[in-house]
């Protein structure tokens, strides 16, 4: 998937940019450009999916019998930088909810295909925190 983004980007910068030369003129694109600044933030496209976020704890009637334990087969518990993710995006994918950087380590249940569960471990609060409609940001290498 992250290669198909790249590529798909690397052709619509290509083609933007085909006629635009180094030497700049009073007529010709800047660094201030749209285009430009456009082209610069595409070297590492950035995807955002529309997504309903909700929390879970750590616990076993939130999850299987192995609580800590994350789909990617990593100790989850006592940690809050990771996020169960739909099965669209790999493990080990970095996106950011909110402002927070996150780590796929866990997979939502098959019904949610379309849902982000941010591992909340032990605080009972932070579920009804952070449950929501938000712009879920996937961070590409």
């Amino acid at each position: 998937m992250r290669g198909d983004i790249r590529r798909i980007a690397a052709m619509w910068v290509g083609s933007v940019l085909a006629g635009l030369t180094t030497a700049p003129s009073s007529n010709q694109p800047t660094a201030r450009d749209p285009v430009l600044q456009q082209e610069a933030s595409l070297r590492n496209p950035t995807v955002y999916i529309d997504a309903y976020v909700t929390g879970y704890n750590t616990v076993v009637g939130q999850t299987d019998e192995t609580p800590c334990i994350g789909a990617l087969g990593t100790n989850i518990c006592g940690r809050r930088n990771v996020v169960a993710c739909p099965p669209m995006l790999p493990l080990g994918t970095m996106v950011e909810i909110n402002g927070k950087a996150y780590i796929c380590e866990d997979r939502t249940a098959a019904k949610f295909r379309d849902r982000f569960d941010i591992n909340c471990d032990r605080d009972k609060r932070c579920p009804y925190q952070v449950a929501g409609w938000t712009s879920v940001k996937i961070l590409l290498d």
